[in-house]
C-alpha cells in the first residue's frame, strides 16, 4: 500500500464508532471514533511515561507513544469489535491474526513495515514496560468516556458493567504503576460521584 493510500485508508478511523458503547445505551450520534480513542491513548501513554520518567523508571517514551499511536490501526481495516463479540472470535486468537493481517496489508510498502509491525507485536504481547503503559492508556481512556457519558447522564447496566471490567483489567497496571492506581481512583470517584469532580 502506498503512503497515500495508506493515509486514506487510516482516516477511516474517524468514521468508525468505538462498537462497545452501543452495548452501554450511548446514542449513535453521541459514539466516540476509533481516531478519538486512539488519540486519547496517544496523550495518556505520553503522560505515563513522562510519569515514570520523574520517578526515574526507565521508559521509551518514544516508543510508547508511537506504539500507542498505531495501536488500533488495523481496526481501519476490520472495524473494531466490543467486548462482547470477542467470546464469540473461536480461537481466541482469531481477532489478533485477523488484526495481524489487516496490518501487514496496511503496512505492505513502507521502509519501516518491519519496524511498526515489532511495535504492534510487542504491544499486543503487552510485556515491556511501554506495552503496559499503551494497554493501561487504552483501559484509562475507556474510563474517561465513561465518565463523560455519566456526566451525560446516562445510567445503564451494560456502563456499569462495562465500568467494572475495565477496573478489573486495570488492576496489574494500577499494582505496577502508582500513577496508573491514582488515575484509576480519581476516574472512580468521578464516575460513582452524581457531581462527577
Amino acid at each position: 500500500m502506498k503512503l497515500t493510500e495508506l493515509l486514506l485508508t487510516l482516516n477511516r478511523l474517524k468514521n468508525i464508532p468505538r462498537s462497545g458503547w452501543f452495548f452501554c445505551n450511548i446514542f449513535t450520534a453521541d459514539v466516540e471514533n476509533v481516531a478519538q480513542h486512539s488519540f486519547e491513548v496517544a496523550v495518556i501513554t505520553m503522560f505515563l511515561a513522562d510519569e515514570l520518567k520523574r520517578e526515574g523508571k526507565k521508559v521509551n517514551r518514544e516508543r510508547a507513544i508511537s506504539m500507542a499511536i498505531l495501536h488500533d490501526w488495523a481496526e481501519s481495516m476490520v472495524a473494531d469489535f466490543p467486548y462482547t463479540a470477542r467470546k464469540y472470535l473461536k480461537p481466541a486468537e482469531a481477532k489478533k491474526q485477523m488484526e495481524h493481517n489487516a496490518l501487514l496489508d496496511l503496512l505492505n510498502n513502507l521502509p519501516k513495515k518491519g519496524e511498526y509491525l515489532k511495535q504492534w507485536e510487542e504491544y499486543m504481547e503487552g510485556k515491556t514496560v511501554e506495552s503496559k503503559l499503551v494497554h493501561a492508556a487504552d483501559f484509562l481512556s475507556i474510563m474517561i468516556q465513561g465518565v463523560k457519558y455519566r456526566q451525560r447522564g446516562v445510567k445503564s447496566r451494560g456502563l456499569n458493567e462495562l465500568w467494572r471490567a475495565v477496573k478489573d483489567d486495570l488492576k496489574p497496571y494500577a499494582k505496577e504503576f502508582k500513577i496508573v492506581g491514582e488515575l484509576v481512583n480519581e476516574l472512580n470517584s468521578a464516575f460513582t460521584s452524581p457531581s462527577g469532580f
